[in-house]
């Protein structure tokens, strides 16, 4: 079977490889984005990027909890910190080296601010001024916003798929968080 740009379309259930894909047609029958691109460049090199800071303030965000929850005296597992730490150690050395063309340096910024909360929260995290973790929660807190406006500038980048979640369950999406506001 042919596809619209004479590409060969296997049949419903024929496996093909990943590299035999035909490059999507972008409007006037043009190929969509490159690598030549220099948006598309940028986008494929930020997203590992992207991904190592969520991961990072997700750990965060885990060690918080625990430390909350966990009271003054309880002994708090620092191993999300590390974790954390050698995150956004990748991501420090990836971010230095990412060069966004003028269209994504408003999305760069974000990046960029991201990580200076997330490094800002990990010194709260291992800080003993701090022992209610208010400046760990306010840093946490700050890098969520910048990492949820780079989410909705740029497809693919969300801070948080709820599609793929296990409260996403068969009916949708939405039914979970709804039944919170019936009633």
């Amino acid at each position: 079977m042919a596809g619209n740009d004479g590409a060969s379309v296997p049949a419903l259930g024929e496996a093909r490889d990943a590299d035999e894909a035909p490059v999507p047609l972008g409007y006037g029958g043009t190929r969509a984005l490159s690598q030549v691109d220099p948006l598309a460049r940028y986008i494929s090199e930020a997203e590992p990027l992207h991904d190592l800071l969520r991961r990072g303030l997700i750990q965060l965000s885990g060690f918080l909890l625990k430390r909350t929850i966990a009271g003054p005296r309880a002994i708090v597992d620092y191993e999300p910190v590390e974790a954390a730490r050698e995150r956004i150690r990748e991501a420090t050395e990836g971010l230095r080296s990412l060069r966004a063309p003028t269209s994504a340096a408003h999305h760069r910024g974000h990046l960029a601010a991201a990580l200076v909360a997330i490094e800002s929260a990990l010194a709260s995290a291992l800080s003993t001024t701090d022992p209610d973790g208010d400046a760990l929660f306010h840093f946490v807190q700050e890098s969520e916003r910048h990492l949820r406006a780079v989410g909705r500038a740029t497809p693919g980048f969300e801070a948080v798929d709820f599609k793929q979640a296990c409260c996403a369950m068969q009916g949708g999406v939405g039914a979970p968080f709804e039944a919170r506001f019936i009633g």
